[in-house]
């Protein structure tokens, strides 16, 4: 077991420094702190087609955002940024040959530009070697809290590579704002004015059920012959409605003087 400690513990550190490796743009080092590129991670990607008879150019660049571009095929381990170049042998058909790979790795010297007036940032490569020519990048990343996140191509003449994105990702953000959860959805209470109560809807049924009671007992007593026609129906059992409310204090009191026992005070005179 001594002996394989060191063994061990040399493939971890290799097993780390790997996983630390295939990290693309690291959006935790201090300078990009300021900035919530976690709103743009994974694999971003322009493309643009050039004819170029008899075939067609297919030019695409991807973008590692906080996230390896690792299993992006034909791109260099370790890289940044990638550009593979693509040449249709026939329009609009799937035969192509790839004819340019060009990467950008995570170990290449870089600079961060903050823009003016927090407009954003940029990251600057320099020195990517391709072949024996050497090419620099610039990744702008625009403050703008309503942009869609989709890179644009700016420049690429073989030289240098300038790409750019609108996106909110690019304004300078507090640390609370990052961790902070989007505000709920505030619910109106029940007695704002927004919903109705359950008063209302007693209300409502009551008026559905007396609507129902009057126009149906008027219409049974029209089909049993008690009435000449249905308007007069409806008149007497309207009219035997309200004589029923008229009366419906009197029952009430009659009730509550059952339930009570001061109905039975009169009954009883003075000795």
């Amino acid at each position: 077991m001594r002996h394989q400690t060191p063994t061990m513990l040399s493939q971890l550190i290799l097993v780390l420094g790997l996983i630390h490796a295939t990290f693309a743009i690291d959006c935790s080092v201090k300078e990009l702190e300021k900035y919530d590129l976690e709103l743009i991670r994974g694999i971003n990607s322009v493309t643009f087609l050039k004819d170029t008879p008899p075939t067609q150019t297919n030019v695409t660049w991807y973008f590692g955002i906080c996230e390896s571009i690792d299993g992006v095929d034909q791109c260099p381990k370790n890289s940044d940024i990638c550009g593979i170049t693509k040449i249709n042998l026939e329009k609009d058909s799937k035969k192509s040959v790839v004819s340019e790979i060009i990467g950008f790795n995570s170990n290449l010297q870089k600079t961060y530009h903050p823009m003016e007036d927090d407009k954003g940032i940029k990251i600057s490569y320099t020195g990517a070697n391709w072949g024996d020519n050497l090419i620099d990048a610039e990744l702008i990343f625009n403050c703008d809290k309503d942009g869609n996140g989709e890179f644009k191509l700016e420049q690429w003449d073989d030289k240098k590579l300038i790409a750019s994105v609108n996106s909110k990702a690019g304004c300078i953000t507090s640390k609370d704002d990052k961790t902070k959860p989007p505000p709920k959805e505030k619910k109106p209470k029940p007695d704002d004015g927004e919903s109705w109560g359950w008063f209302t809807w007693i209300f409502i049924f009551m008026v559905l059920f007396l609507s129902i009671y009057i126009i149906g007992g008027a219409w049974f007593q029209y089909n049993k012959g008690n009435s000449i026609d249905f308007q007069s129906a409806l008149s007497e059992v309207l009219e035997n409605f309200l004589d029923l409310l008229r009366g419906l204090p009197h029952f009430i009191r009659e009730i509550i003087e059952k339930v009570t026992g001061n109905s039975n005070r009169g009954e009883y005179s003075a000795v």
